[in-house]
């Protein structure tokens, strides 16, 4: 489902097959891990992964600037290549040298050996979007929403064109059409 496809190329990146897939609805993304013995995680299992043991607004540490190397987001390299996504402007000295998404173990990964748990492509959590003040499931923390707000999903960790702002560890963003 990718619309960025290996072989394609994105000013000088070259897209791979390590490249992650995007563009993959909850429904599908759900599907394919249960076919093969996995699940998505709960918002709480995401953070856990995510801040692998750190308290900070990303697991590289408090200061944007501790991103370096470690998050691809949109950047001077993107703009270079034609993109005009809004959050360029947010931080116009980063220059993470991917347009789009970079392949999957290409930065410096966090405490978990986990790679791009902030920027390179959104990922879908399990349960559905609801406030925090709602009770969790005893466990593994599923948001317990009351009825007809299923089809609403969370997306964390932004993406290649998203401000490091919005990929920190705690930010989160509902998906009205998570299972279209």
């Amino acid at each position: 489902p990718s619309h960025y496809k290996p072989g394609s190329k994105w000013g000088k990146q070259q897209i791979r097959r390590s490249n992650p897939v995007e563009q993959v609805n909850w429904l599908d993304g759900d599907l394919w891990l249960r076919r093969h013995g996995m699940t998505l995680p709960t918002e709480a299992h995401w953070e856990y992964a995510c801040r692998a043991g750190t308290t900070t607004p990303w697991w590289t540490g408090g200061e944007r600037e501790s991103l370096r190397a470690a998050v691809n987001l949109a950047d001077q390299t993107a703009k270079k290549a034609g993109a005009s996504w809004p959050g360029i402007a947010d931080w116009p000295e980063l220059e993470d040298g991917f347009v789009v998404h970079a392949p999957v173990d290409t930065l410096q990964p966090n405490g978990f050996g986990l790679h791009h748990v902030h920027g390179n492509v959104a990922e879908w959590c399990a349960d559905p979007y609801g406030p925090y003040g709602l009770p969790t499931r005893e466990g593994d923390g599923w948001r317990q929403v009351g009825p007809g707000s299923e089809s609403t999903r969370v997306i964390r960790g932004g993406s290649f064109m998203s401000t490091a702002r919005s990929a920190r560890s705690s930010a989160r963003s509902p998906d009205p059409g998570a299972l279209r």
